[in-house]
């Protein structure tokens, strides 16, 4: 089980498990990658139609050569058949000429061993043989308007230099046109990215704070029509929740006060019966004694949540002893803690005196908050030990309860002011919600800070450390 800390008088907002930095790299990778995905397609599906119209043009281009090539060798043939050469050797005598003719360096006639000579009745004559793919191409051997041969195209094309290097250019050529415009869409999309991200992270930023209870929180229109409009319906339910949230302060502090002062002029009121003369019922009288001063109690302890609230709780320093003032905590709860039939005592104290800048009033309403939260949860034959452990500038006030006490998962819920648990059948109904709300309250204005643990005695241990002297400024 983890152990929670309480630091701060709010819990965690619903964006405090997500970082904002966090949210920001999963919103610009997300859009990033999309825009990226779609210039990948925007380069690619251009370039590969482009890679397939240039062979396609290529291919037809070398088609066309063949074409007019074999035109010029029927033409060279039926000039030689006229001369008195015979069809059969017709076709040597005419790639002789085109050899003769070819310069050095040139590249090779295109229909070498690719050619071959028919009867007009298709039989064959002289040439290459044939291969699976028979005929490509093939023209007519016309002499006085007649056929007398058929010249046909029956090898494949055999891949020139010159060729070779036209295809790889204009590869070469797409590959970089289409490399260059995915950049530069890979460009834009960055930054249209780096645009939307920004706004969409300042909306986040300020629904978290307010979510969190900062409702002054500065809520920059920026980005698209559509978030400066979410920003300014959040500025104005922030500003809502900011009049509703200073007028429960300032209410919470006004009862708190209009409180306190009958209470007290109740419990003067007692204490002067009481001293002049003796109740009838001096077991009545006690109770009811006993109830207004937890009366009292809860009316200062709601007066000191309202207070820190408002940031105003007053804490009047001087130097005190902390074993006295556990010593007088045990002392004034002992009572109700025996009423319960709970054991209240001590645990582990430094030996010699201790002395502390804190505030004793306050601490003490502090050990009596924790007491009365470790009261409530700790069962009849229970224990709660109070001790104390120095450790560097800070002192460690510590307070265990025995089993089961409350389960460390709800510690958090426990800080807040007026939660509680469901209610144990037989439960005192004096309990107010208030007390580590109060202790928190109390620990903060003394800038220390106040943890929930598993207690080595089977219940909760609450841990408050404060600095031995308030910080200086």
């Amino acid at each position: 089980m983890s152990i929670p800390s309480i630091h701060g008088k709010r819990s965690p907002g619903v964006g405090s498990r997500f970082s904002g930095g966090n949210i920001a790299v999963r919103l610009f990778s997300g859009l990033f990658l999309l825009l990226a995905g779609e210039a990948l397609l925007v380069a690619a599906l251009p370039g590969s139609a482009l890679v397939f119209s240039l062979q396609r043009g290529h291919e037809a281009y070398l088609e066309s050569q063949d074409r007019q090539s074999l035109a010029a060798f029927a033409s060279l043939i039926a000039t030689e058949i006229r001369g008195g050469t015979t069809a059969r050797t017709a076709l040597q005598v005419s790639q002789n000429v085109f050899d003769d003719n070819s310069q050095p360096g040139d590249p090779p006639p295109p229909l070498r061993d690719r050619i071959a000579l028919y009867t007009p009745d298709g039989k064959f004559l002289s040439g290459a043989q044939p291969d699976r793919e028979g005929a490509r191409m093939e023209r007519a051997v016309i002499i006085d308007g007649r056929a007398v041969a058929i010249a046909k195209i029956v090898g494949p094309r055999t891949p020139t230099a010159a060729s070779f290097a036209f295809v790889r250019d204009q590869l070469i050529g797409i590959v970089v046109a289409m490399t260059a415009i995915f950049l530069l869409l890979l460009l834009a999309g960055y930054l249209i990215a780096t645009q939307w991200t920004r706004p969409q992270m300042a909306l986040f930023r300020a629904s978290r704070a307010i979510a969190q209870g900062d409702f002054d929180v500065e809520l920059p229109e920026t980005g698209p029509a559509e978030t400066r409009a979410t920003m300014r319906n959040l500025g104005r339910v922030a500003r809502q929740f900011n009049r509703l949230e200073s007028a429960r302060r300032t209410w919470l502090v006004a009862v708190s006060e209009e409180l306190r002062v009958p209470v007290h002029a109740l419990g003067t009121k007692l204490a002067s019966l009481a001293e002049q003369a003796a109740p009838n019922d001096p077991e009545g009288f006690a109770e009811v004694t006993e109830r207004v001063r937890r009366l009292a109690e809860m009316a200062e302890d709601l007066h000191a949540v309202a207070l820190a609230d408002l940031g105003r709780l007053p804490v009047t320093y001087a130097t005190v002893d902390p074993v006295a003032l556990i010593h007088n905590a045990v002392w004034s709860n002992g009572r109700r803690a025996k009423m319960q039939r709970v054991s209240l005592e001590t645990g582990a104290l430094p030996a010699t005196t201790v002395l502390v800048k804190w505030d004793g009033a306050r601490i003490e309403q502090l050990f009596t908050a924790l007491i009365e939260s470790s009261l409530r949860y700790t069962p009849a034959g229970g224990r709660i030990v109070l001790g104390l452990e120095g450790r560097r500038d800070a002192w460690r006030l510590i307070i265990d309860d025995s089993a089961p006490g409350v389960d460390v998962a709800l510690a958090q819920q426990l800080f807040e002011p007026f939660y509680r648990t469901t209610k144990a059948p037989g439960e005192s109904v004096t309990t107010s919600g208030l007390g580590l709300a109060t202790a928190q309250a109390i620990v903060e204005a003394h800038h220390g800070r106040i943890e929930a643990s598993t207690s080595p005695l089977g219940g909760l241990r609450v841990t408050v450390v404060l600095p031995a002297a308030p910080p200086t400024a």
